[in-house]
């Protein structure tokens, strides 16, 4: 679904992406998104924005066998497999490659999300949260495990007081409190996209109908 709230013009295109770092969906829409902002050419500035999202906030702090966990989501065995072999199929189409295994965990990712909160104050969290995705998706990595997401950082530049910063005890208040407020008004579903606070994108569509929606929001900003 595709909603516009009008309001407003505004210079540029700020967009907030709601999203979690476990949740495939999210990483195909980046990928789609990533396609239109390209199309749409160098007259707009594009400013993204990662806000957190727990797309399982049940999840244990150690985390769960994802077989487990998700066959009790989709009801069987027989539809966590149809709807995983679907999405490895729309992933390859995207040039994402989605493995699963057996014995793979979904982690709690609330630490993840403090870390992208760190990467974001040094401008580095569309490069951490694309290699999480990778690490976690593609590499088949828990990326609950501090030991993970401190590789992760580093390998993307972030510097031993952005990660100090990550596992503080203001990193886990700022996070819980942005978790907070998106549940307090009604964001429950993900990928969900804000652009210049008032226009507002959800699901993974392709980069054509990301591009419709972009060009008209840029045509009314001055």
């Amino acid at each position: 679904m595709i909603t516009i709230f009008l309001g407003e013009n505004m210079a540029d295109l700020r967009i907030d992406i709601m999203a979690d770092v476990v949740c495939p969906w999210c990483y195909l829409g980046y990928t789609r998104l990533k396609q239109a902002i390209e199309q749409l050419g160098d007259d707009y500035r594009i400013d993204i924005r990662w806000q957190p999202f727990e797309l399982h906030p049940d999840m244990p702090k150690n985390g769960a066998n994802r077989e487990t966990y998700l066959t009790e989501r989709f009801g069987s065995p027989e539809r966590l497999n149809e709807a995983t072999h679907a999405l490895q199929q729309v992933g390859i189409e995207a040039g994402l490659q989605f493995n699963f295994s057996e014995k793979g965990r979904l982690p709690n990712t609330k630490l993840a999300h403090q870390f992208i909160l760190a990467a974001t104050k040094v401008n580095l969290a569309t490069p951490f949260v694309l290699a999480t995705f990778r690490a976690y998706f593609t590499d088949g990595k828990d990326i609950g495990l501090t030991s993970v997401l401190e590789e992760i950082a580093t390998g993307v530049g972030m510097q031993k007081a952005d990660v100090e910063y990550a596992l503080s005890s203001n990193a886990q208040r700022l996070t819980e409190k942005k978790l907070a407020h998106l549940r307090s008004i009604d964001i429950n579903s993900v990928p969900t996209y804000v652009i210049n606070d008032k226009f507002m994108i959800q699901g993974a569509h392709d980069p054509e109908s990301f591009l419709k929606v972009l060009n008209d929001i840029a045509q009314k900003t001055p």
